[in-house]
């Protein structure tokens, strides 16, 4: 969520990044109103082929961009009592963004609210600003093939110790300021048993760092990202595809949990979690969306990849015509709460007499509201050149902390 705003004269927004976080928002929109399941429960739906886990490893991805932007960008880093100040403007930004999201974890909103695990990252990020492209990458690809076997490692070794194990997962409970009277059970949360774990999500951040590192106005260098995304994406969706038609795995699973062939088979494209997966072998080789084995957070990464490279090219010749688009990504913090808001009242609690039209309204009508009114918010921005008001409340106290 924050995103990287200019330090000098010489820093300007890109659009394309803008562009592929307006995308991002979108996306995350569509699958938190429409239904990734058809209502028998035989196929996975659209929303849910297309939207479900890829926006918001794009949105962690694009973090990461940010960062780097705003730590000096192409080459190198900024350095010295210029670093110090990037660090403490990404802190404070940081501790806003996780308070933020404790604030909206009261909602009825029915979404898992990402806000206080995006704040920790960028807090995580910081002892990596100084690193080039080169070493960020390496960081990432080390991320990628170790994470996975961490994170599958410990689920399967806390299942095997502590009984009721998966019956104590909190996986849709998004944090909030009551949580933080237990310390231990919000930090295995946030840690390893929550919607986005922090074990497994540097991954996207370390990649949107290194990419961030890169000259990406250069027309080549978005080509190789798009280039490079679309193989990654393409390569484990591939393995993905194979396991869960050509593979003994699905009727071993249906088998076993007592469902229909068409059932699994849309549990594991969409990931609803309604049967355990990582204490499967074969995990490894899915790409079930929010899963974050190995082939899921490379088709991701990929998709993400090619995401932001097709942006970057678009961006710049199109940026008229994609202007709602880039403005609606130069204000997610703000837009992102505002649908959580809306959802609220949606879902039809607390709802004000003059919103009682909202509760009227079907999953297809909703998300109409929800697109329009970030499209028209994001054209306003972009119009007007002024920040959303919740990026201005962390520019501004960013700044502060930096002596800005």
């Amino acid at each position: 969520m924050i995103k990287a705003g200019p330090t000098s004269s010489r820093l300007r927004r890109i659009s394309g990044v803008d562009a592929a976080r307006g995308l991002a928002l979108l996306g995350m929109m569509t699958v938190h109103v429409l239904p990734t399941i058809s209502e028998p429960g035989h196929d996975a739906s659209w929303a849910g082929l297309l939207f479900t886990g890829r926006p918001s490893a794009l949105f962690a991805m694009l973090a990461g961009v940010g960062l780097s932007l705003l730590s000096g960008g192409a080459g190198r880093a900024h350095s010295g009592a210029q670093l110090a100040g990037d660090r403490k403007a990404i802190a404070v930004r940081a501790l806003i963004v996780v308070v933020i999201g404790l604030m909206v974890a009261a909602l009825n909103s029915g979404v898992a609210i990402i806000l206080v695990h995006y704040g920790l990252l960028f807090l995580l990020a910081l002892p990596f600003l100084r690193l080039g492209a080169v070493p960020l990458f390496a960081l990432a690809g080390a991320w990628v093939a170790a994470a996975p076997v961490a994170f599958w490692w410990l689920h399967n070794d806390l299942r095997s110790s502590w009984e009721g194990f998966p019956d104590m997962w909190r996986l849709w409970h998004s944090p909030g300021f009551a949580d933080l009277a237990n310390p231990a059970v919000l930090g295995m949360d946030l840690a390893l048993t929550g919607y986005y774990p922090l074990l497994l999500w540097p991954a996207y951040l370390f990649t949107g760092m290194a990419i961030g590192r890169l000259q990406l106005q250069r027309a080549p260098v978005a080509l190789k990202l798009a280039g490079i995304g679309l193989g990654l994406a393409v390569l484990s969706y591939a393995v993905h595809l194979w396991m869960l038609w050509q593979s003994t795995l699905i009727p071993e699973l249906a088998a076993r949990y007592g469902w229909s062939s068409a059932e699994m088979r849309a549990e594991l494209l969409v990931g609803t979690y309604q049967i355990p997966l990582v204490n499967e072998d074969l995990w490894f080789l899915l790409a079930i969306p929010h899963q974050g084995s190995t082939m899921d957070l490379i088709h991701t990464i990929g998709t993400s990849m090619l995401v932001l490279g097709v942006c970057l090219l678009a961006a710049e010749k199109l940026r008229w015509l994609l202007a709602p688009l880039i403005g609606a990504g130069a204000m997610p913090l703000t837009l992102y709460v505002a649908h959580l808001v809306v959802l609220h009242f949606w879902r039809g609690t607390q709802v004000p007499d003059f919103l009682t039209f909202l509760t009227e309204y079907s999953p297809a009508q909703m998300l109409m509201l929800l697109v329009i009114g970030a499209l028209g918010a994001g054209l306003l921005r972009f119009v007007l050149r002024r920040r959303g008001p919740l990026e201005a409340l962390a520019h501004a106290a960013g700044n502060a902390a930096a002596g800005r």
